[in-house]
């Protein structure tokens, strides 16, 4: 990359000292004679400066939180499990209105599209590696794109034996996508080259550990126009092209954290040893065993090991002194209670929630899951937009190029490929800590118009309300059918006790 532009804040052309007026920031936040904040940077950076050129010392920290630290580990895999949990599943909404057909075509149309990303999502074919399916496919993109700041998948086509589907999805390491040669240029930065107006249009990859083999991938097709790779990260700058890990601004107080932890944990490993000394206050047990400078004394000094329960017999003059390792105790608790208070609201996650402790009020848990659900839904959208959509929309790309499926002006018309391509992703729902005053509320909301019953069931975690209906109709057939084989067995043994027959009298 270039020569960094960093620019000085706090000075102004022309001589024109900084006003110290009240009325300004240059008596607080910008004042450039208060001690307190004279070692606060004051340089302006671009987004590459301030993150790419720090992006693999965070990457690796990132990496040793997840791995050895129990909070960051309980950070990620909250986000993760809440987010994403055992997968987000497809439900095709296609705009028949946009593509001119009835609703029953379209029902017809999104029963069918289901049920070959069903068959696709749900097995290994769909990964690249064979190891996994599409749903455990996106709990690994997550925690890579939380851990890393960012994932990255391409979408190639392999053929493999006794497999219908051909399109694969294969995740690549982000630390693998670096600069060709190992330094960057005025369009290439940390991997990502540019156009001239800093659009993003390829990425370069190391295919050896020593990155020195390094391969182009272009974010589009030249000819075919296809999505060859997908980026998945947060951006917090303008003009950011890499993601950087969630935990980056909270390494230092999660490394405090296990190191207090660690010494803390062995303080109460010694605590639980203790030694005996013989103290001697005759001269004659003083003398005994004794030896000058050089030599070993005539009689080795007997190391004693006391089992529970048994008493010794000391010579006259000795006593017994126990050494106390224990010191005075230490708030662990407290100190990392109240770090763990400020890592929880860096990450928009109440600190009950976090380290999944409630010992308060039901309106109290439920307000903190209510927070945190909303941390998670950012974290769903985030990644159904960047990662699910993108491969949804060359899975059905695959299927019309395969004529497995027959889309009418879905490659003439762009409009009408958005209409088929239209979908929602069902994901698992918030915790119930009353579920039957959370089931009642949603009763509520029905049988006042406020809500449907397809919204509620999805928020209670029930499932899809079409396949639960075709279930229950099922059910309901079945107990009718029970129902009319009982009471034609009945009518066969001539009806029960006290029941009038076709002669009008009473069966005995």
């Amino acid at each position: 990359m270039g020569k960094k532009t960093q620019r000085k804040v706090g000075t102004q052309s022309k001589g024109i000292p900084q006003r110290q007026d009240f009325s300004n920031y240059s008596r607080s936040g910008a004042s450039l004679v208060n001690k307190a904040l004279m070692d606060i940077n004051s340089f302006l950076n671009t987004p590459d400066e301030d993150i790419s050129d720090n992006i693999d010392i965070l990457k690796a920290r990132s990496r040793e939180m997840y791995m050895g630290n129990s909070v960051g580990i309980a950070a990620i895999r909250k986000i993760r499990t809440n987010s994403i949990g055992i997968g987000l599943k497809l439900k095709s909404t296609i705009d028949y209105k946009i593509i001119g057909i009835s609703q029953e075509e379209a029902e017809e149309l999104e029963d069918r599209l289901e049920s070959l990303w069903e068959y696709w999502a749900e097995s290994t074919e769909c990964d690249y590696n064979r190891m996994k399916n599409f749903y455990q496919l996106q709990a690994l993109a997550m925690t890579s794109k939380l851990v890393d700041g960012e994932a990255f998948a391409v979408m190639p086509y392999k053929s493999n034996l006794k497999e219908a589907f051909e399109l694969k999805v294969r995740l690549l390491d982000s630390a693998n996508c670096v600069s060709p040669n190992g330094s960057d240029s005025d369009t290439i930065v940390k991997g990502v080259e540019t156009d001239p107006e800093g659009v993003p249009v390829a990425y370069y990859f190391a295919r050896d550990k020593e990155k020195t083999d390094v391969v182009k991938v272009p974010i589009f097709g030249e000819k075919s126009g296809r999505r060859n790779i997908i980026h998945v990260f947060d951006s917090e700058r303008i003009g950011q092209k890499r993601g950087i890990p969630l935990l980056s601004p909270l390494i230092e107080e999660l490394h405090q954290i296990t190191k207090v932890g660690r010494a803390e944990l062995k303080n109460i490993a010694v605590s639980t040893i203790f030694s005996a000394f013989i103290k001697n206050e005759s001269q004659e047990t003083m003398l005994k065993g004794a030896s000058k400078l050089g030599e070993k004394p005539a009689k080795e000094i007997p190391i004693l090991q006391f089992d529970s329960g048994n008493f010794g017999e000391l010579a006259p003059g000795q006593d017994i002194v126990f050494a106390n390792p224990n010191r005075q105790y230490s708030p662990l608790d407290t100190f990392i209670g109240s770090i763990i208070k400020k890592i929880g609201a860096a990450l928009e996650i109440p600190n009950d929630v976090l380290i999944s402790y409630f010992n308060k009020s039901y309106s109290a848990s439920r307000a903190a899951l209510n927070e945190a659900w909303r941390t998670y839904l950012v974290h769903r959208q985030n990644f159904l937009i960047e990662f699910c959509n993108p491969i949804y929309s060359e899975f059905v790309d695959y299927l019309i190029d395969k004529k497995q499926i027959e889309l009418k002006g879905y490659k003439e018309d762009l409009l009408k490929r958005r209409a088929y391509l239209s979908c929602e992703w069902i994901g698992s729902s918030p915790g119930q800590i009353d579920p039957i005053k959370e089931v009642r509320a949603s009763i509520e909301k029905i049988n006042n118009g406020l809500s449907t019953r397809e919204r509620e069931m999805k928020a209670l975690g029930l499932g899809e309300y079409d396949k639960i209906q075709n279930q229950r109709k099922r059910e309901v057939l079945n107990e009718l059918k029970l129902e009319e084989l009982k009471r034609k067995s009945r009518e066969l043994k001539g009806g029960e006790t006290n029941v009038v027959v076709e002669s009008g009298k009473e069966k005995k």
